[in-house]
């Protein structure tokens, strides 16, 4: 008799009584699902999920253990190598037990009972069941068609299963390189305040320690076509060894001393080579935040004297001319003010501007780079902006300056024509928020990437993506709404990342987002406009449900909101009360109408 089962990957099952989590739900309990079969169906060069849900005593845990067959199909076969396996880890987030954390199969400590050995870590009370996260790569040259395979699962010392995979290979290839931009954002340095292995490190920039942590960082980010983007400097301006490099000099015989530092920090980021290997290969990072701060390269003491600007100006000089040099041409270097006034440290926001008074930091610094912005040639540094409470005001004002806006998604959402007039202008459009929490239904975090092809901009970010918190193996910082990583060296000793469900369910959605938004850019708008309506028909929502209309009292100045005037305001909460289910429905609803598109071609 079988007992396992096998389920999609946008539900989550209670260890204690086998319940599905998500309240919104279609189905309430496992036993719906099938305890011998899984009917799949991917593009290639991509990641198909699902899991393995399993009883919960004694024997199973002490002899657990699961073998992945090769798929075979008539023209070919997935190799069983393609298979990546996780234990799910439970965190108690408001009175529940749910999984997001996932800890590598048979990784570090946990090699020889990997199963019972996380278990036993976890200590759920009144556990009943262990869960299985099961990746599975389609590579690019897989000819399409039906495959088969099986899992050899041990449930005991005399009890064995087999379960059947079966999965349908589509003619449709995700692309390497992500089009749309999944951002994760952090702040320098947050990795050695919060890594056991780092944190007592002193030595750990010189000994090459933190660049060996922070790299899987990045290429984890990366293989979940995901940007790991990490702001060098703090509020105050001041930043980190080797996340800038030495200067030596003032006024004009103010330059950079010693590259090398800097170098072996972002080098391979920059030309690619960190990623090889990777499932999506040696694509250099899209974007990088300069050091470039109110107190940097020229101390802000000297802020307004002609000594500042040819400081500022002179070492951005240097910059282009050294990325040039190496060849990275890849990347947009953007030039970013972050400092807020209410830190009292400066008596500007450079950052998410409010008050007309502050404006002037955007036309100062714009003339103290614009020989740099301007250039043709070479490598390309841009002037970005975070907005928010003046985006309806701004849009228009700096988009000639501005060339990469990254706006809040609420108040954004009140201006589809701010994100028309900038991509007419040739600029960058994101919007920014904070990842879902572990509570809420994977659908919010699904459909993230669908809704910034919907709305035709270049991406998204979560404003914090590395803060797990202290006490992240019970409960995890903000309910996990900072952090989209997990650290493996204070539980199973791997210093490096352990990826979570959630950065899963990003990824398998950012595939679609990808291979949807390479389709559309053949022929638009028709093609976002047909994607646009399938969202909307999927979701049960209205036409352009993303653009919910503007609240009376933007017609007041920014700086006379007020927080409680945004409880009322419209917001584009698209995913709220609907079924996880129904982004597989969208996932292949998408999937058919490309698919039916290069059928017509061929």
């Amino acid at each position: 008799m079988t007992i396992s089962r096998l389920i999609h990957d946008m539900i989550r099952i209670c260890p204690q009584s086998g319940e599905v989590i998500e309240y919104e739900g279609g189905s309430r309990s496992m036993t719906v699902f099938s305890q011998e079969t899984l009917q799949l169906v991917s593009p290639r060069n991509a990641y198909v999920s699902f899991q393995l849900i399993v009883p919960y005593t004694q024997e199973v845990m002490q002899a657990f253990d699961i073998v992945p067959g090769s798929l075979v199909g008539e023209q070919g076969e997935i190799a069983a190598g393609e298979y990546a396996l996780y234990v799910q880890w439970y965190h108690r987030i408001q009175g529940r037990y749910i999984p997001d954390a996932l800890i590598p199969w048979k990784a570090g400590s946990t090699s020889e009972r990997p199963l019972a050995s996380v278990a036993e870590r976890n200590a759920v009370p009144d556990q009943n069941f262990a869960a299985l996260w099961l990746d599975l790569f389609i590579p690019a040259d897989t000819p399409p068609g039906s495959y088969t395979g099986h899992l050899e699962i041990v449930m005991g010392t005399e009890r064995f299963e087999r379960c059947s995979v079966a999965i349908q290979v589509l003619e449709a290839t995700v692309p390497n390189a992500s089009i749309i931009t999944a951002d994760l954002n952090s702040y320098a340095d947050g990795l050695s305040r919060r890594m056991e292995c780092l944190r007592h490190n002193p030595h750990r920039y010189a000994d090459g320690t933190y660049f060996k942590v922070e790299r899987q960082f990045y290429r984890m980010a990366h293989e979940h076509r995901c940007l790991l983007h990490y702001l060098p400097y703090s509020h105050s301006g001041d930043m980190p060894d080797s996340f800038a490099p030495a200067l030596e000099g003032k006024g004009k015989h103010m330059r950079v001393s010693d590259w090398s530092r800097f170098d072996e920090h972002y080098g391979a980021y920059l030309d690619g080579s960190a990623f090889q290997d990777t499932k999506r290969g040696s694509i250099p990072l899209p974007h990088l935040y300069l050091p470039f701060n109110f107190h940097w390269p020229a101390d802000y003491a000297k802020f307004g004297t002609k000594g500042y600007a040819t400081e500022f100006t002179a070492v951005l000089d240097q910059f282009h001319r050294h990325f040039t040099e190496m060849g990275w041409l890849n990347t947009k270097f953007e030039l970013f003010l972050n400092h807020k006034k209410r830190y009292k440290l400066f008596p500007y926001d450079g950052d998410e501007t409010r008050f007309v008074w502050d404006e002037k930091i955007n036309d100062l610094y714009y003339a103290l780079g614009e020989d740099v912005l301007t250039r043709q040639d070479g490598a390309s540094i841009i002037f970005r902006t975070d907005s928010s409470w003046c985006f309806g005001q701004h849009y228009e004002q700096y988009a000639a300056k501005i060339h990469h806006w990254v706006v809040n998604e609420t108040i954004g959402s009140w201006y589809p024509e701010g994100f028309a007039y900038l991509k007419a202008q040739g600029c960058e459009a994101w919007t920014y928020g904070s990842a879902q929490e572990i509570g809420q239904s994977l659908l919010g975090t699904a459909i993230g990437p669908l809704v910034a092809v919907a709305r035709g901009v270049d991406g998204f970010l979560y404003w914090e993506s590395l803060d797990w918190g202290a006490d992240w193996q019970v409960e995890p910082a903000a309910d996990g709404a900072t952090t989209m990583f997990y650290p493996g060296d204070g539980i199973i000793g791997v210093n490096g990342p352990l990826p979570s469900i959630r950065l899963k369910a990003l990824r398998n959605a950012m595939q679609t987002a990808d291979l949807t938004e390479a389709w559309i850019r053949v022929q638009e708008p028709e093609r976002r406009a047909a994607v646009s309506a399938l969202v909307a028909q999927s979701l049960g929502v209205k036409d352009d449900a993303w653009w919910p209309g503007k609240p009376d009292f933007i017609r007041l100045p920014p700086y006379e909101w007020i927080d409680t005037m945004f409880s009322d305001a419209p917001q584009a909460t698209l995913h709220q009360g609907k079924q996880p289910e129904s982004f597989l429905d969208l996932r292949h609803a998408l999937w058919r109408l490309i698919e039916q598109e290069a059928g017509s071609c061929q």
